[in-house]
């Protein structure tokens, strides 16, 4: 008995202890008014048990909707890290648009219900599951091939590793397009900044108000500025 208990620490150790790269292709599209926002990027996430540490590049895009306005032109950028999320404490960490605030969200979980539909990505099965996050519903496809409770953004804490995920409203869309193993290792960069944390509820507040201040700001100039009032999260409605 004890050697079987013996080799099934060292398989779990094994698991537990890899680093896994995952790269994901992402879009958001959310032009039903001009409070919304375009992006399409190449998100690369480190993770393990643990922790994950989250990458993301810009991919050259042009891209021309129904609406009938100017096409939406993006150019390609270098891999910067835009996330850090540490599962032992449900911490995630980011930055934010204010110069002296960096993001410490404590209450990001989505309440998954896990459904019978699978399907395959990238050679292994995975099972689906639906939730919803802050305004939107959301559909994802995990792997328990490799039991990991990581994915991309906030779309973790499944018994297994999230590969695909899509709001219903066909808005955001990550996709695993490939999976390796990596000796790279994952540590929390915003430690290091010289900036104080602020909480998802306190963003959430001082972000409408700058949104109000922005879109009632008038420039002497000819200049459009145009702010989002949702993302990936849905901030607040008009």
């Amino acid at each position: 008995m004890k050697w079987y208990i013996f080799f099934f620490f060292l398989i779990s150790s094994s698991i537990y202890g890899q680093n896994y790269q995952i790269d994901y292709k992402f879009s958001i599209i959310d032009t039903k008014d001009e409070y919304g926002i375009i992006g399409f990027s190449i998100t690369r996430m480190i993770t393990n048990q643990i922790e994950s540490l989250t990458f993301g590049r810009n991919i050259d895009t042009i891209a021309i909707f129904e609406t009938g306005k100017e096409p939406h032109v993006q150019e390609s950028t270098d891999f910067v890290a835009i996330q850090y999320k540490t599962f032992i404490d449900g911490k995630r960490y980011s930055r934010t648009i204010f110069p002296k605030y960096n993001l410490m969200d404590e209450d990001y979980s989505v309440m998954w219900e896990i459904n019978d539909s699978t399907k395959n990505i990238l050679g292994f099965k995975c099972q689906q599951a639906t939730g919803n996050y802050r305004g939107r519903n959301y559909t994802a496809y995990f792997t328990s091939d490799i039991p990991i409770q990581s994915g991309p953004h906030t779309f973790d804490n499944l018994p297994g590793l999230v590969l695909e995920v899509y709001s219903d409203d066909k808005v955001v869309k990550f996709k695993a397009i490939e999976v390796k193993e990596t000796t790279e290792k994952i540590r929390n960069p915003y430690l290091f900044e010289n900036k104080e944390f602020i909480s998802w509820r306190d963003f959430m507040i001082s972000y409408k108000e700058y949104f109000n201040k922005m879109i009632n700001y008038k420039p002497e100039e000819d200049i459009i500025i145009i702010v989002p009032n949702r993302s990936i999260e849905v901030y607040f409605s008009d």
